[in-house]
């Protein structure tokens, strides 16, 4: 029965299955060195094609070592490391008939590794380079920032391992990469800020890079060593070799450097919170074997390196959160007690875009937009305040990638791939804005576009520019992500904006119910004694001209005196305090008749039928009903057909008050007869029998009907408009 590990790890590897290649268990080592697998019990369960070859005669499959095997010291270290729960003894040189290797021990699923690796007869000790390694420490520890560390250290590893070329390598966001520091031979190509796909580096080799943070390839021509058998006898599976110095390496990365013409590499980890950050990538033209301990002495200066990468970006971040919150601060400064925040923000953005490292931005409250910067049109951003009040419920909403999360907006908002919004106030859209622009255009890769890499089966994708061609294609229609900080801060700036629009509400809201108390107080008292004096006038004058005078300066006043009482209705309303409905007894006809004769001797020419039943006395606010079958008739007189009578009708039955105003006149639309009962509707203007209405009369009888508990209704019905207003009127 075939193996499925087995199976799988035959089929050939290449770029569209690379990501799934089991490279923890390449069933092979590489050539300079060989590879012994022990049981528990001590018994060989395993080795290399070549540990015959360079360890002398061992034992059977099955068998423990003797003391005819290998030497003392090494079936020494062997022994321990089988005792040790882990597996790890301290790197020992030893002597073998062959030469000098550095054995290296492990356990893994139960047995243990043990890794024999050939010693360059000119390579020191380990505590030489642990020397150098503690100096190169000393000296990269004194730098302040991620970038002056990384420019560091890659120069302190070449001058330890003599590598013709190394590298920092830093992940982005997205797992793609960018070469941040380089030191290399000067004949040599810059591969400084060269950017990389995540998929040059799949999940699976990521995890090693933090399992095993080194990595050596001493000579990449040189043909794999089998493993005899590739097998775990404790799981039945392949020799799992993540921990492995000798582990062989994927044939697609093979054929990566051996385009590029590497004979040997090495890379070093950058781990951060348990996740890659980084690597050091070592490059030489040759093959070229780094002794152990040279390798020892850079993984402790990686690891000193991780550290002090990882001290740098938390000073990064607290210096951000910094400056971001002064730079808030002197935003927010700017708008307060301005009259108006667009405005006011548009006029000084240069700290809004620099506040998230954008491209532009636009500011937004009751669709009154200001744009800036490289910044959609008003109309564009107008549509994407449409988007987000259909598709985002939440106050914060960002994408990097707004044609895949966008779709519709895309052609709107042009070139615009990255938006940060927040809606600092929902009843008035009031909306902030940060926009960024396509990344690949402030990318410029410094290398010669006229160096030629040789081509192997795979094309020439597993080249440098053939990456970054890659990567230019998979961040197409993306803009920089917004990091966390970015984020914390735009939510703390929409609390500020809300604070302000909030304040300056309550600043107009103080100075409106000023001036309505200015208009309540100030302005009656005089109103009642203009319409007094028109009274006097009347009565003392008897010709036409002084009647007429005193007649125009009473309908003025009065006028004045109902748009003052409803202005100051309308304030009592929106405020929230209500009407105010005080009930006392009303003979209900009684003030329809009076209502009736008032506006037949005010209005001569327009004709009231009235029909109205002795409906006894009901607890009703007099006034404000009064003010209602009042606006209903004048409602009549406004947009009934004219020449036509209007119609008043009262009348109560079963504990209800029924009071109907009609006139004749076209049908009112559904559209209109939707906004009816509303303030300030736009149907009111512009109505030439009405030029200064403000519609607010309907809004206001409305509401009174509302306060008494009964409700009002509109029909349109063979021409003839009627609204009909039913109040509670029960017995008692």
């Amino acid at each position: 029965m075939s193996n499925p590990y087995h199976e799988n790890r035959r089929r050939s590897v290449d770029l569209s299955n690379c990501d799934r290649e089991p490279i923890h268990i390449p069933g092979s080592i590489q050539s300079h060195g060989a590879l012994l697998c022990f049981t528990p019990d001590g018994r060989l369960a395993s080795r290399s094609a070549n540990a015959d070859a360079l360890l002398g005669a061992l034992p059977a499959p099955g068998a423990p070592l003797g003391e005819h095997h290998l030497d003392a010291g090494a079936r020494a270290v062997i022994h321990s490391a089988l005792e040790d729960k882990h597996g790890y003894v301290d790197s020992r040189m030893i002597t073998l008939p062959s030469g000098a290797f550095d054995l290296v021990t492990h356990k893994s699923e139960g047995v243990l590794i043990a890794e024999f690796e050939k010693r360059p007869a000119d390579a020191l000790s380990l505590d030489a380079f642990a020397l150098a390694a503690h100096q190169a420490i000393q000296r990269i520890q004194r730098q302040q920032g991620v970038e002056d560390l990384l420019t560091l250290a890659v120069d302190e590893i070449a001058r330890i391992t003599g590598f013709d070329r190394v590298m920092a390598y830093r992940f982005l966001h997205d797992d793609s990469g960018e070469v941040v520091a380089e030191h290399k031979r000067e004949d040599l190509e810059p591969f400084l800020g060269q950017r990389y796909p995540a998929s040059d580096i799949p999940a699976q080799a990521r995890r090693l890079y933090v399992i095993n943070p080194i990595r050596l390839i001493a000579d990449v021509k040189a043909p794999t060593v089998a493993l005899e058998p590739d097998l775990n006898p404790t799981t039945g599976r392949p020799l799992d070799l993540s921990h492995s110095m000798l582990r062989s390496v994927s044939p697609v990365h093979i054929e990566y450097l051996s385009n590029m013409g590497v004979g040997a590499s090495m890379s070093l980890s950058i781990v951060i919170g348990d996740r890659l950050w980084g690597l050091i990538a070592c490059h030489h033209m040759s093959a070229h074997l780094v002794p152990h301990a040279v390798r020892m002495s850079c993984q402790l200066l990686a690891q000193f390196v991780s550290a002090l990468v990882e001290r740098n970006l938390n000073g990064e971040r607290a210096r951000a959160l910094e400056y971001s919150t002064a730079l808030r601060r002197e935003i927010v400064a700017r708008i307060t007690d301005r009259e108006d925040i667009v405005l006011a923000l548009a006029s000084e953005h240069e700290g809004f875009l620099r506040l998230m490292n954008s491209h532009g931005g636009a500011i937004s409250m009751d669709r009154k937009t200001q744009v800036f910067g490289k910044a959609p049109s008003r109309e564009a951003v107008n549509a994407l305040i449409n988007w987000l009040n259909e598709n985002e419920p939440g106050d914060l909403f960002y994408t990097s990638a707004l044609g895949a999360d966008a779709p519709a907006l895309k052609q709107a908002l042009g070139d615009i791939c990255g938006v940060l919004a927040v809606r600092f106030y929902r009843e008035q859209d009031g909306y902030a804005f940060w926009f960024r622009s396509e990344q690949v255009e402030d990318v410029r890769w410094g290398g010669n576009p006229e160096k030629k890499y040789s081509i192997g089966p795979l094309g020439p994708r597993l080249t440098p520019r053939g990456s970054f061609a890659v990567w230019k294609e998979t961040v197409r229609g993306k803009s920089l992500p917004w990091v966390k900080t970015e984020l914390e801060v735009a939510g703390q700036l929409r609390l500020d904006f809300q604070e302000v629009a909030l304040s300056n509400e309550n600043m107009v809201k103080r100075a409106r119910e000023t001036l309505l108390a200015t208009l309540g107080h100030d302005l009656r008292d005089p109103l009642q004694a203009i319409m007094m004096a028109a009274r006097m006038i009347e009565v003392r004058e008897h010709s036409p001209s002084s009647s007429n005078l005193s007649k125009r300066i009473s309908s003025s006043s009065s006028r004045m005196h109902r748009l003052i009482s409803q202005v100051l209705d309308i304030s009592r309303l929106q405020s929230g305090m209500g009407l105010d409905i005080q009930r006392r007894p009303v003979d209900v006809r009684k003030m329809a008749m009076e209502i009736v004769n008032e506006a037949r001797m005010a209005y001569p020419d327009n004709e009231i039928i009235l029909e109205a039943e002795d409906c006894g006395e009901i607890g009703l606010d007099g006034d404000r009903i009064s003010q209602v079958v009042s606006n209903l008739l004048s409602n009549t007189r406004h947009h009934g057909e004219i020449g036509k009578p209007s119609t008043l009708i009262v009348f109560r039955r079963d504990a209800l008050l029924t009071i109907s105003v009609s006139n004749y006149g076209a049908p009112i639309p559904t559209a209109v007869r939707d906004n009816l009962f509303k303030p300030y509707k736009k149907e009111s203007m512009g109505n030439q029998r009405n030029a200064r209405g403000l519609g607010l009369g309907l809004y206001i009888v409305s509401e009174i009907v509302n306060g008494h508990g009964g409700r009002i209704t509109v029909d349109c019905d063979n021409n003839i408009i009627t609204f009909t207003v039913t109040i509670p009127a029960p017995a008692d």
